[in-house]
């Protein structure tokens, strides 16, 4: 519309149907008193919404932002969207004529953006900046076209619910978000080697960039949906050759942690101390406290490796520190087991699906879905869940969009920290996943090896879209935990502290450019512990078949278990007990883990002095139970085929008898 980028040929309707927050109702709506307020860096939206129809109904307020886009911009690549999602809010269920005043709320720092090749940070550009209340991101765009002076070409945009904001700074502040806003840490590029050998593309350039194949047709027949793309009416893979130097990187085990090289570990392996603690007594302290150090140097060697190299779908107890078996349950939609039903019944209660959830636009059903999680949890005794799940739809055809959000990152990060606080309050820690650019489930580990999908991408989309969900959910604030203080007299008491609510993470099978995101020091460390501050517990994606899981490489990486159940797997670890580095790294792994199972309901009955009696977890129970209904089966079939064998050989000599 503003003639802009070398657009090329392109007619809006006939590509889009349904644009991003399209919504149906059996009313009609009308919106009015549009207006703006700022206290600070926050921004206070408010507009009145009047049910205009015959019957009642819920509307969805969306509010977006564009930001300028100045020669800065494009001088170092630093792309725009036309708007972006700040903020939304669904009315109450109002009935005809019924009006509802709707506020949205919104922080400034949601107006960066990522530069990767300037100041390779967070930047605020100066100029205007328009703010639109609007149906869909299509009728934003508009609204803010009318308000520049332009008349889009398929409907009339709103000028009445657009405002404006301009920042303090004349020029682009490169300074107030080089820090994380959470922690303080300096947020700089960490993934300049996933950027990879491809075109990127750009608003400034859309037809000269916009994304075809990369590389030429091969002679492999393509089982995944290409298009037909040879004169033999066949679909083909396309291919590109790989450099020896990628290769070498794809077949390492680089975490790309820079102390593995240069730090002279010195610390002193110790196991088995008798100090006197229990995880019980650890209820109510700081990541940081001294006792941790006491603590850990109890556990024993098996402890390490067990509890490192074997933590699928729970974590087994040790009786060296009196850690709890941590039952940790699947299914983003519900718990498959450790909820309020039995394995034979299903599990648990199981809910719509979150890609449904989204799409209600409904911020108070998804914290209510995590009340529900945790809920089955406490009455099926689960601690942990592998949920939720928020990589991003970048296509409709990935295999796991059912189980992820939205197309769009901060509708994702909204519903899902919303429903991680809900379901910490109840005392489970959840491992968002999967961490992160798991965005193409077909051909994870076509390589003979398992090697994994490698990912390319440039650190501003990393950062914008990608990670943003993650962001959010590991900022989504803390909730309240009730334990017994030892005061130290002999006597206790009852307390309360705050801890935060984002607890655990879940990487993925991918690679983000050649490194494993579960094995990537710059993702775990340098970004989720550094820059965000999280403390919290990091397992792999399911690891039973994964060569290219090196535990040896998580750890390094800031990771701690290895999402297996099986006794052996395709890289399997032993503990060397007396390595100091592999003992630095494991020993960091077991303080998450630790601090995670002590502040989650896994520990609720505990209290100092308390001691923990392991038993037959129902984990174990389910698995005995199908390996006796398996053998039974099996022995039944095997029987019933003897006999009928031997029935049938006497009969047979019967008839010769009589002949």
């Amino acid at each position: 519309m503003l003639g802009q980028g070398n657009a090329g040929d392109y007619t809006y309707a006939d590509e889009v149907v349904y644009p991003f927050g399209y919504g149906l109702s059996y009313t009609t709506f009308d919106w009015s008193g549009f207006q703006t307020s700022w206290d600070g860096t926050t921004c206070t939206a408010t507009v009145q919404v009047t049910n205009t129809g015959d019957v009642a109904g819920k509307d969805v307020v969306e509010l977006y932002a564009q930001s300028p886009h100045m020669d800065y911009d494009k001088a170092n690549g630093v792309e725009k969207s036309s708007v972006v999602l700040v903020g939304y809010a669904k009315t109450d269920e109002l009935q005809p004529g019924e009006s509802q005043d709707v506020t949205v709320t919104f922080d400034q720092s949601q107006l960066a953006s990522y530069d990767s090749n300037g100041a390779k940070t967070w930047i605020l550009d100066a100029g205007t900046y328009y703010l639109t209340v609007a149906h869909t991101s299509h009728d934003a765009v508009n609204n803010v076209l009318a308000a520049k002076g332009a008349t889009p070409a398929d409907a009339a945009g709103d000028t009445v619910m657009v405002a404006t904001y301009v920042p303090a700074n004349t020029e682009v502040d490169t300074m107030t978000y080089a820090t994380d806003t959470q922690t303080g840490a300096e947020v700089t590029n960490r993934f300049d080697d996933a950027v990879g050998d491809v075109t990127y593309l750009t608003r400034s350039d859309w037809t000269g960039t916009f994304p075809k194949h990369d590389g030429g047709v091969t002679d492999e027949i393509s089982t995944w949906g290409n298009e037909i793309n040879d004169a033999d009416g066949k679909s083909y893979v396309y291919g590109k050759v790989a450099s020896q130097s990628l290769l070498d990187r794809l077949n390492s085990y680089d975490s790309g942690n820079p102390e593995t090289e240069s730090s002279d570990f010195s610390d002193t392996p110790t196991y088995g101390q008798k100090n006197g603690l229990t995880l019980a007594d650890m209820r109510g302290l700081d990541y940081s406290d001294s006792k941790w150090d006491s603590l850990l140097d109890e556990l024993t060697v098996s402890d390490y490796d067990i509890s490192i190299n074997r933590g699928g779908y729970g974590t087994e107890y040790l009786e060296s520190v009196g850690k709890p078996f941590g039952l940790d349950a699947d299914s983003a939609s519900g718990l498959i087991y450790g909820g309020s039903g039995s394995m034979v019944a299903g599990g648990a209660m199981s809910f719509c699906s979150p890609i449904v959830l989204a799409q209600t636009w409904n911020q108070d059903l998804a914290t209510s879905f995590g009340n529900m999680i945790g809920n089955e949890a406490i009455l099926g005794g689960a601690s942990g869940w592998y949920a939720p799940c928020m990589n991003i739809h970048r296509t409709p055809y990935s295999g796991r969009n059912s189980e992820y959000y939205s197309e769009d990152p901060f509708l994702s990060g909204t519903c899902a920290s919303l429903e991680i606080r809900a379901a910490a309050e109840k005392g489970m820690y959840c491992t968002m996943k999967h961490f992160a650019l798991n965005d193409q489930e077909n051909h994870r580990g076509d390589r003979g090896d398992g090697g994994s999908l490698v990912t390319w991408a440039n650190e501003q989309s990393i950062r914008e879209t990608y990670l943003k969900p993650f962001e959010m959910c590991a900022k989504a604030g803390t909730v309240e935990e009730s334990y017994v203080k030892d005061n130290g007299d002999g006597t206790y008491t009852n307390a309360t502290r705050e801890h935060p609510a984002c607890q655990a993470i879940m990487t993925s099978f991918n690679r983000v450019g050649a490194t494993w995101a579960g094995g990537s020091y710059a993702l775990l460390t340098e970004v989720a512990r550094n820059e965000w501050g999280f403390e919290g517990w990091v397992i792999t994606d399911a690891a039973n078949d994964g060569k290219f899981m090196s535990a040896q490489q998580m750890i390094e990486a800031g990771g701690d278990t290895k999402l297996t159940y099986m006794p052996t797997t395709g890289n399997e670890w032993a503990f060397d007990s007396n390595d100091s580095e592999q003992y630095h790294y494991a020993r960091e792994a077991m303080h998450h883990l630790l601090y995670t199972i002590v502040n989650s309901k896994a520990m609720c009955g505990s209290m100092p002095g308390s001691i923990y009696v392991p038993g037959v977890q129902f984990a174990m129970k389910v698995r005995i139970g199908i390996n006796v209904v398996g053998v039974a089966g099996i022995a039944l079939i095997v029987w019933t085929g003897w006999r009928n064998h031997k029935k049938r050989a006497a009969e047979r000599a019967a008839e010769k008898v009589q002949k």
